[in-house]
């Protein structure tokens, strides 16, 4: 149904709600009951749903649709209110709404009936008349926001089923302040404007701007709000109040406003002219204020128009208010329900990383304690053998990010050889003159091929030290990193955790180097199997031509320098590649295999005694409400996705 039919039938309802229906069966009801009947059915239900949605507090969890109501401080914004719900709100100088108020509006099946209930915080009181609703709204604020005159974030729910009320649900915010008065907080301007950005910001909220016309347009600082949380306007409808106040000759310029010509909304003006103070003065009834509002229009020749079009008059806003809000809510269900799903999943994952809880009965700790141990240990394998037993952060796969380290110490044996090579020459030609010995041409000095080989290769130490003290850093800090999600909220167990995390960590440290400088001292031997030399030795023959040179004595010196180093080229790529595998495989040892499993037993030393146990699983505060509220939140949002499946 349209925008515009919507309206249609909440005007033509209320224009003969003084009409009792007598009959359930809608071919003997006159036409106002019919179109009550449809109206019934596709109106209310929508609006129901999402007060239902408010009433479980998912709008903590995310965005609904609601109207906000916003003005500057005097700008008949309660004037509107109180005509919209037919009940008297707390009226006075300054800021009188100091906390946001929902107004939940239903319109009763029956005449001459009024209930109400507000419920704030843990506080909640059925109405039964409307004169108690001032003293009880005020009350409340009292209770949210204390005495001097500031604000609270925190929401009033102020239920009405009333005969004469329209299904409308509005939130009511504070009017905007300039300057702070009396006790109120000196930033108490901003703190308004920062309440009522968090409502109109958001995008499914339709922005209820009030605004006197007796006032200049440009210098409100509610429509400035909502242009800024709404550029386009498609959120914002305009409501002007108090013609009675324009100045005789200026009627015009209200008309430019209405007609959009001034500072225009995609949603447009709408005009009312609600009691005044001299009218509550002389306790003119809001039922009577309606018919003066209609006499108003209707002898007026400037705005008589706007009646006629349906854009003036509380009644008509009241419709449009109606239909708006039910655009919206059709408009952004899919949204919603798609925002519970996620919400769910993630707080479910939330809970999930938190843990059940440490259970209250002695005899269930021991079992919940091995339960988070074996659990953390059985990630600790996953993480250092490879075999991926889940989704882990990338930076957490620990065999995968040192398989990368291991990747850079080979690139860096291919790097050390080629250099070697390149300078190789020179310093067997260095050696050569330096310290040959009694062996003719073409004799190979055995003692300078070991002295070259092995201070080449004693060079690639220093960088396996350091890439020993580089995986042994990232271990320990994914153990630590692991633990904090496996244990959150236990800080005595973490405590022990971390302290033998380190200590093992200390000691397989120490044993891996002992373990590389023994590699490195045996290096130093200069051995390889004959096999294995001399095929790597044919290999490398091949890509050496010698020399054509004339002179004997240069081709026997090359022969001697190319001879040494076939044999220094040979040995260095035999050894780095042995050594290739063999640091990775310590450290591999060591660092991960050797490092969880001595973990694992560490930790299951923890099971010994009781009193000990007791006092590892002493559980934080912060924790412990966290895990509430998430609990509390995974419970309204299942029952949201309930009320959204079958609506």
């Amino acid at each position: 149904m349209k925008e515009e039919d919507y309206r249609e039938e909440f005007i033509s309802y209320e224009a003969t709600q003084s009409q009792p229906i007598t009959s359930a069966d809608s071919r003997t009801l006159p036409m106002d009951a019919v179109l009550y009947n449809h109206y019934e059915e596709k109106v209310r239900p929508c609006i129901d749903l999402i007060d239902s949605l408010r009433a479980l507090g998912v709008d903590q969890d995310l965005s609904l649709p609601a109207i906000a109501v916003i003005g500057d401080q005097s700008s008949g914004k309660s004037s509107v209110l109180e005509a919209l719900s037919g009940i008297a709100l707390p009226r006075g100088s300054g800021i009188v709404t100091r906390c946001p108020l929902e107004l939940k509006l239903k319109k009763a099946k029956v005449a001459n009936v009024w209930k109400g209930r507000i419920s704030y915080k843990n506080y909640m009181k059925d109405l039964s008349n409307p004169s108690e609703v001032d003293k009880e709204i005020v009350k409340a604020q009292n209770t949210m926001a204390g005495k001097d005159l500031g604000i609270c974030s925190e929401l009033i729910s102020l239920e009405v089923e009333s005969s004469s009320a329209p299904d409308l649900t509005l939130i009511d915010l504070p009017g905007i302040a300039r300057v702070a008065v009396g006790n109120q907080p000196h930033d108490i301007g901003e703190q308004i404007k920062q309440l009522i950005s968090s409502y109109i910001n958001e995008d499914k909220t339709i922005n209820l701007v009030v605004i006197p016309c007796n006032v200049d347009l440009a210098t409100t600082e509610a429509l400035k709000m909502a242009q800024e949380a709404d550029p386009s306007g498609e959120r914002t409808v305009g409501i002007l109040t108090k013609p009675d106040l324009v100045d005789k000759g200026t009627e015009e310029s209200i008309l430019k406003i209405m007609r959009n010509e001034v500072v225009a909304l995609n949603k447009g003006y709408m005009l009312v002219k609600c009691r005044g103070q001299q009218e509550i003065n002389e306790q003119l009834t809001l039922v009577e204020a309606l018919e003066r509002e209609k006499a108003f229009f209707k002898r007026n020749e400037y705005f008589r128009t706007l009646l006629e079009e349906k854009v003036a008059s509380i009644q008509c806003v009241a419709a449009r208010l109606t239909t708006e809000l039910v655009n919206q809510i059709r408009k952004t269900l899919p949204t919603i329900e798609s925002e519970v799903r996620c919400k769910i999943a993630e707080t479910s994952r939330e809970l999930e990383m938190l843990g059940s809880g440490v259970p209250d009965a002695s005899d269930d700790k021991m079992p919940y304690l091995i339960d988070k141990i074996r659990s953390y240990t059985d990630d600790l394998f996953s993480l250092t053998t490879g075999e991926y037993s889940k989704e882990y952060e990338d930076d957490m796969k620990l065999y995968t990010v040192v398989r990368g380290s291991f990747g850079k110490w080979q690139n860096l044996l291919e790097e050390d050889q080629t250099e070697f090579k390149d300078i190789m020459n020179d310093k067997v030609s260095e050696y050569a003159k330096r310290s040959r010995g009694r062996e003719l041409p073409g004799f190979t000095n055995y003692r300078i091929f070991e002295s070259l080989a092995k201070n080449q290769i004693m060079k690639l130490e220093s960088p396996s030290v350091s890439m020993l003290k580089e995986i042994s850093d990232l271990v320990q800090s994914v153990f630590n990193e692991m633990a904090l999600q496996h244990f959150q909220g236990l800080p005595n167990l973490m405590k022990s955790i971390k302290s033998k995390i380190d200590e093992i960590r200390q000691v397989q440290e120490s044993e891996a180097e002992e373990m590389l400088k023994t590699l490195f001292k045996m290096e130093k031997m200069v051995y390889c199997q004959d096999i294995i030399y001399c095929n790597k030795l044919n290999e490398i023959q091949t890509a050496y031509e010698l020399p054509e040179e004339e002179d004997k004595q240069l081709i026997s010196v090359s022969t001697d320098i190319i001879a040494m180093s076939i044999h220094l080229e040979t040995y260095y790529l035999i050894a780095s590649n042995r050594l290739a595998d063999l640091v990775p495989m310590v450290l591999r040892f060591y660092l991960l295999e050797e490092y969880a499993s001595k973990l694992q037993r560490k930790l299951l030393q923890l099971l010994q005694g009781k009193e000990q146990m007791v006092e590892l699983l002493v559980e934080e505060e912060d924790i412990f409400e966290k895990r509430r509220f998430l609990n509390n939140r995974l419970s309204r949002l299942r029952k949201a996705r309930q009320i959204l499946t079958i609506c």
